[in-house]
């Protein structure tokens, strides 16, 4: 972790990096619903710190601004609903079942300090990421959780070494401050309520960390954070962190 900072902006500078460059597109149903031109005048502070960008403004709406009662277009109710399932999402996930909280694999290492109710509300959050990837192939399913949880990020997430549950996903998925350990159990709640292991790589160490999950046999990277999804380079090593 002590090193992030610098890592971060080099990145976040130079690097077309296979999350960030696989921007999905916006449904066609949650586009008829959502209005960025509208979003982004009426809400100059998320303009501000998201851009104008179309898919950065709705999920700006489906992370936050849904629940903070803002308007998706002009004519509706504070904190409409948006559907985000196309035909071929709903086939997917039919029949899913999450794994209950109680029995998520890294039930320990993912609750830190939170209660269970703070972890329950992180589960929840993490159920809204996991559910549309089930069915999926692993691969996508790893890229559609960085991605996701790489857009908090980009939606303001402050990163943190001392707030309160900075290391857990209650901080990262409601209080929205995280650091790198943070990001990591996030990541992997939303892994385990998809019923995939992983190993969390630097537990508890003042060092970078990240989700490490074995796809068909080759380990992969999965890491909103540190700005990469995809297989390691070698055993436990992160290509920008060498």
């Amino acid at each position: 972790m002590k090193s992030m900072k610098k890592v971060l902006f080099v990145l976040s500078v130079f690097c077309t990096v296979f999350l960030i460059s696989a921007a999905a597109e916006i449904p066609v149903n949650a586009a008829e619903l959502f209005d960025p031109v509208y979003y982004a005048a009426a809400y100059p502070d998320v303009a501000a710190a998201v851009g104008t960008d179309a898919d950065a403004l709705l999920n700006h709406y489906l992370l936050y601004g849904k629940n903070e009662g803002r308007l998706p277009n002009a004519s509706a109710e504070p904190g409409a609903e948006i559907e985000v399932f196309n035909e071929e999402n709903l086939n997917q996930t039919k029949g899913f079942e999450p794994v209950p909280m109680e029995k998520l694999a890294n039930l320990s290492s993912l609750r830190k300090k939170a209660t269970d109710g703070e972890l329950a509300q992180a589960y929840n959050a993490a159920l809204a990421v996991a559910t549309p990837l089930a069915g999926l192939p692993r691969e996508e399913q790893l890229i559609g959780i960085a991605k996701s949880l790489r857009a908090m990020v980009d939606s303001g997430m402050l990163y943190s070494m001392s707030s309160p549950h900075y290391n857990d996903p209650y901080g990262y998925f409601i209080l929205h401050t995280a650091s790198c350990a943070g990001c990591t159990r996030a990541t992997g709640l939303c892994l385990n309520i998809l019923g995939i292991p992983y190993e969390h790589v630097n537990e508890n160490q003042y060092s970078h960390q990240w989700c490490r999950v074995n796809v068909n046999g080759t380990y992969w990277i999965c890491d909103a954070y540190g700005l990469y999804c995809g297989p390691e380079p070698a055993p436990y090593t992160h290509p920008y962190l060498q």
